[in-house]
Parts: C-alpha cells; sequence; structure tokens
C-alpha cells in the first residue's frame, strides 16, 4: 500500500517526466490520503500551470500560499506560472511578494528580475539581478540572465562582463558561452564571436541556438558558404525555428540566389505543415514580387489555421498586391477581428483601406493609441490618412521646417579634412558590402546595406563618425520645441540610444522607395561620397533625399520637400516621416551612413 509521501514522490517524478496527467492521478491519491495537503496543492498548481489551466493555477497557487510553510517558494512558483503564460504584471506582483517574504531568497529575486525584463521595466530588471548576484555571487544563471539584459540595452560591453563573470563560475555553461559570443558579435569582434560559437557547437552539438549563432558570425565575417551550412544544421535540430528560417532566407536573397532562397522554408512548411511558416514564406514571396507563391502560402495556412490572424493579414496583404482591393479589405477586415489588439495588422488594414481610397475609414482605426514600439509607423499612416483626407491638420506631424535639418560637421579629431575623413570611411566600408544584391526586407534598389551594427564596429573611423553623428543629433534635438502634447516631440530627450546604423551604396540606377523607421524617433543620413551628377544637378532632383510622399502601395501623393545630398552633411528628420531617395544615373556610388535614435529604454 502507498503512502502519502510515495504518492507526493510519484507526482515530482512524473511532473519532471511531462507526464502532468500522471501529476494529477497521483495528486488525486494523496488528496485521499491528507484532504487540504499544501504539498499536494502545490503539486497540482504547478502542473495547472504547465497545462494552460493558467486561472485554476493561480488561484489554487494563492490558497497554498496562504497555508504552505515556504510561502516565498510558492509565490515564486506562481510568477513562473504567470510568466510562462505571458502576464508579466501579475508574474512581477508574485515575485516581489515572494521576495518580501523571505528576503534572502536568490531565485526570487532572479525571477523577478526576467519578469520586469518582460514586462518593459529594463531597469527594474537590472536591480533585481545585481540585487541577486549581491545575495550570491557566483550564481552562474543570475549573471547570464544579467547579460542578456544588457544586451538589450545596449551595453554590449558590460553584456560581456557579465557573461565572463558566468562562466568564470559555471565554464560549462554554453548559453552563456552562445549569449557572450553574440555581444562579442554586435561590438564588431567576429574573431570573438566565432570562438565563442564554434566552441559552444563543439560542448553541445545538439543544440540549435549554438549552430544559429554560429553561423550568423560566419555571415557577418563573409564565410557565406560556411554560414548556410550551420543555419541548415540548426534547422535540422529545431526545423520549426521561424528566426533561422528568416536568416537564411535572407542571406541567400542577399547573396543573388533568387532561385533557390525560399526552397529550404517552403519545404519545412510542407513537411511540418506548419501554418506559421507558410505564413513566413508568403511574406518573403510577397516582399520578392511573387505574388501566386504568397497567396498559395496563405491559403496553405488558413487550410491549416482558420482562425490563424496572421494568415488572413498575409492573404489580405497579397490581393492588395494583386490589385483586387475588394478581396483585401474582406480579409484585412477578418484579420483585424481576430487580433483586434495587434498593430501589425491593424497597420495593413490601414494600408489597404488607403489603397482602396476610404481615408476617412482608416483614419478612424487608427484613432488610438499605440505602443511605443509601434509608435512610428502608426504616426505615419495617420498622417497619411489624414492629408488624403484632406485634413490640414497632418501639417501637425509633417512640419518640414521644424522638423527636419541639415547640419554640415567639422572634421573629427585626427582628419585634416571632411574630404579625408570620408575616404578613409569609404575604404572602411567596401568590405562591409560583400553581398551582391539590397535585403529583401529593406527600401533600398540598386544597391547594397551593411549587415550588424556599423556604430559598434571596431575600427576607429566608425567611433568617430558615432562620435560626430552624436554631437549633430544633441544640436538637432536642442533646436527642437519643447511639447508634451505633441505625438513627435513628447519623446524629446537628450537622452538617446541607437537603434539602427548602417551603411548604404546605392550604384547608377538606385534609390530608395518611400518607408519610414519604425525602430527610431529621429532618422539620419550622413552623406561620405556624392557623385558629380548628383551635385551638380540643377534642372532635376536626381539622387535627392524625398520627404513626404506615400509609401503606401495604391496611394499616390506627391512629395513635398526635397534635400540636396552634401558630402560632410547629416540630415535629421522624424522617424514617422516618410521618406525616399530619387534614382539617379552616375559611375559612381551614393554612399551614405544612415542611423536611427530612439530614447533610453527607461523603467515603468
Amino acid at each position: 500500500m502507498m503512502h502519502l509521501n510515495d504518492w507526493l514522490q510519484t507526482a515530482v517524478k512524473r511532473y519532471r517526466a511531462g507526464d502532468f496527467a500522471g501529476v494529477f492521478d497521483a495528486c488525486d491519491q494523496a488528496e485521499r490520503l491528507s484532504p487540504g495537503n499544501v504539498e499536494v496543492g502545490h503539486l497540482r498548481a504547478m502542473a495547472l500551470g504547465k497545462t494552460g489551466h493558467l486561472d485554476r493555477a493561480a488561484s489554487l497557487f494563492e490558497d497554498v500560499a496562504g497555508r504552505h510553510p515556504q510561502r516565498h517558494a510558492v509565490l515564486g512558483n506562481l510568477g513562473n506560472a504567470l510568466r510562462a503564460g505571458g502576464r508579466q504584471e501579475e508574474a512581477v506582483s508574485a515575485f516581489e511578494r515572494a521576495v518580501a517574504a523571505a528576503p534572502e531568497f536568490v531565485t526570487g529575486w532572479v525571477g523577478l528580475g526576467l519578469a520586469r525584463k518582460d514586462a518593459g521595466d529594463l531597469t527594474g530588471a537590472q536591480t533585481a539581478l545585481e540585487h541577486a548576484l549581491r545575495l550570491k555571487p557566483d550564481h552562474a544563471g543570475a549573471a547570464n540572465n544579467l547579460g542578456v539584459l544588457l544586451t538589450r540595452m545596449d551595453r554590449n560591453k558590460e553584456a560581456v562582463s557579465a557573461f565572463d563573470r558566468a562562466l568564470s563560475v559555471n565554464p560549462n555553461l554554453v548559453s552563456a558561452l552562445v549569449n557572450r559570443g553574440a555581444a562579442l558579435r554586435g561590438d564588431g569582434d567576429s574573431d570573438g564571436a566565432l570562438a565563442d560559437h564554434r566552441a559552444a557547437v563543439r560542448a553541445s552539438p545538439d543544440l540549435a541556438e549554438a549552430h544559429y549563432q554560429l553561423a550568423n558570425s560566419l555571415r557577418q565575417s563573409g564565410d557565406r558558404v560556411a554560414a548556410e551550412a550551420s543555419y541548415r544544421q540548426a534547422l535540422s535540430l529545431e526545423p520549426a525555428r521561424e528566426d533561422i528560417h528568416s536568416d537564411l532566407v535572407r542571406m541567400l536573397w542577399e547573396y543573388g540566389d533568387a532561385d533557390r532562397f525560399l526552397a529550404p522554408l517552403a519545404d519545412a512548411a510542407k513537411r511540418l505543415q506548419a501554418p506559421a511558416l507558410y505564413v513566413l514564406l508568403g511574406g518573403f514571396a510577397l516582399r520578392a514580387g511573387d505574388v501566386e507563391t504568397a497567396r498559395h502560402a496563405a491559403g496553405q495556412a488558413i487550410t491549416i489555421a482558420d482562425q490563424l490572424a496572421p494568415a488572413w493579414r498575409l492573404l489580405a496583404n497579397t490581393e492588395n498586391a494583386a490589385g483586387d482591393l475588394s478581396a483585401a479589405r474582406a480579409h484585412g477586415a477578418k484579420a483585424t477581428a481576430l487580433a483586434p489588439d495587434d498593430f501589425d495588422t491593424l497597420h495593413d488594414f490601414a494600408e489597404t483601406l488607403l489603397a482602396a481610397g476610404a481615408y476617412n475609414e482608416a483614419a478612424g482605426r487608427l484613432d488610438r493609441n499605440p505602443p511605443d514600439a509601434f509608435a512610428q509607423r502608426h504616426l505615419g499612416l495617420q498622417a497619411l490618412a489624414m492629408r488624403a483626407a484632406g485634413d490640414p491638420a497632418y501639417r501637425r506631424f509633417y512640419d518640414f521646417d521644424r522638423f527636419t535639418s541639415k547640419i554640415r560637421i567639422t572634421p573629427p579629431q585626427g582628419f585634416s579634412s571632411i574630404e579625408a575623413f570620408n575616404a578613409e570611411m569609404i575604404s572602411a566600408l567596401r568590405p562591409l558590402h560583400p553581398n551582391t544584391q539590397q535585403p529583401i526586407d529593406q527600401t533600398l534598389f540598386g544597391g547594397t546595406q551593411s549587415l550588424g551594427s556599423l556604430w559598434r564596429r571596431p575600427e576607429p573611423i566608425f567611433r568617430a563618425l558615432k562620435e560626430a553623428m552624436l554631437s549633430a543629433a544633441a544640436a538637432f534635438v536642442d533646436s527642437l520645441p519643447t511639447d508634451e502634447t505633441h505625438p513627435f516631440l513628447r519623446q524629446k530627450t537628450d537622452n538617446l540610444r541607437c537603434a539602427g546604423s548602417w551603411s548604404v551604396m546605392l550604384a547608377s540606377g538606385g534609390g530608395h522607395v518611400d518607408h519610414i523607421h519604425p525602430k527610431g524617433w529621429i532618422s539620419a543620413v550622413y552623406y561620405a561620397h556624392v557623385p558629380a551628377e548628383i551635385s551638380d544637378s540643377t534642372n532635376d532632383r536626381a539622387g535627392f533625399l524625398r520627404l513626404g510622399s506615400s509609401g503606401v502601395r495604391g496611394l499616390t501623393l506627391p512629395a513635398e520637400a526635397w534635400v540636396r545630398p552634401e558630402p560632410g552633411t547629416v540630415v535629421f528628420f522624424p522617424s514617422c516621416m516618410w521618406h525616399g531617395v530619387e534614382p539617379f544615373e552616375s559611375y559612381e556610388q551614393r554612399v551614405t551612413a544612415p542611423f536611427d535614435l530612439a530614447p533610453a529604454l527607461r523603467s515603468h
């Protein structure tokens, strides 16, 4: 005959094995022997959380926490369940109560840090993780997670130190090795990144993430063949990973493999019958102009999961591209009904409405406050909808005199002239453009774009560029008015972070279609080289920066301002402002170093 402890041990073993039905059976048996037992309730709550019954789990956790001698442990497990279920604010509360009940509860402080990070409170997350490390300096997991957090906060050098700390405690912590390599790659240390990722692959050959990050490092170093092999190895281990498929597709496209760039993704979607992969496939096909493949992929996704909003969104975008605006509107409406709070879906539907001439409906749909991550596209679409509807209030968004500026920089220290500075920069940029065509999901045509963050590269020339651009940005931001009620100006701050930096080399016939920059607050472009045909142009605007036109398919609105590019100058404008580059003809390349700046990440 089994006793209470026997059933509890059985429940624990089944939980660790992932046999949650077995956990419930063992708990039922234990409950008969000891009704209301807190250990039984604790185990049952944990299994309920793992099986998606989060409300029931949370209620049971709360009941048990009030009676359990280890209240902090129960609240910590409640926090874990809530965090896994996406209820981050509630998870933060649970962990805060856990550490209040037991201030030395290190695991609770780590959980609090992770929950705060997931909730967007990065400063609070750092505070919690650093407190955990003060309590237990040799906690490798806390150090590793602190490194991940610092990487997200664009503090890569500090992140590397945190990963070093984790690895000094536990040299076999492969996740820290993988993460450190990614941070080194972000700072332009290709050799260090490759060393870490190769070591991670040797230590854990069955870990897809190790092969994936090795592929990314090989790609950045220019070894395309080895990178492709590593991407494929990662996918052999985790064939449904959308991020790995996406990066492989992008690399194949950029190196000119137009005939096979979608093949690995298409094979995986068909083999796995995975609707998310079909949606991904269709999105890339649509960007490449292959409407039929996109339509087929959307149809396959809907056949498998007919309530999947991204699939209907893809079908709507496909029909929009094909010119069937009636079908596009119907499918877009269905997608928004299935995902009413998804701003990507809302914004795509707004573009369909604008293409269909439903300007007032588009403006009405956009009459809501977006999260910060979606603010730039939201403001850009609002401006187009208002302008198309004849509402002059759109000028509040597009005040070219107040919100744009061209600034001529002085030669950075160590350079006798801007010409010398630009010449050295262009020489350093050329190796960063080994690809043969533009990125598939970017706006340029007739040219190439560098990979990774330009400002994080180790070459002194790019550090000098960064310092010069930040100095110019400070002057531009200082010139802006202060207005807490204005959707653009309310974000004005002198505490800015780089949200992206890259280089573009356009050849004759190249340009940019109209677009906005969703990750920035202010965007800018530095001109390193401008062909004589552009600089000397008097009769047309070839190669000029174009502002205020429409980047929405089917909505034609003329540009309202143009800026002549000049070497040694940087042009600033709001990231939500639609802009493009007029095509030009020349034997020379037009070389630029654009970047985005956004307010520094803050705690809530």
